[in-house]
C-alpha cells in the first residue's frame, strides 16, 4: 500500500518510548512502539521536508512491525 494512504499519530507511553499509530481511510489501524528519539524529534521538526521524510520512515516502521 502507498504511504500517502495513511495518517500517522504518535503517543508518548513513557520512558522515552512512543506508540506510533497509522490509520488508513477506512479506519484500519496498525501500531508499533519505538524508542527511536531521533525519529520522534524529526517528526516535530520545524522543517517541513524533514517532517515529511520522518513521517514516511515512521509509517514504514509501523508497516514492518505489524
Amino acid at each position: 500500500m502507498a504511504q500517502q494512504q495513511y495518517t500517522l499519530f504518535k503517543k508518548f507511553i513513557g520512558y522515552g518510548h512512543y506508540k506510533l499509530i497509522i490509520a488508513d481511510k477506512e479506519g484500519t489501524r496498525m501500531e508499533a512502539v519505538t524508542g527511536d528519539m531521533d525519529l520522534i524529534s524529526r517528526l516535530s521538526s520545524e522543517l517541513e521536508e524533514e517532517r515529511e521524510k520522518a513521517t514516511k520512515e515512521a509509517i514504514n516502521y509501523v508497516l514492518q512491525e505489524s
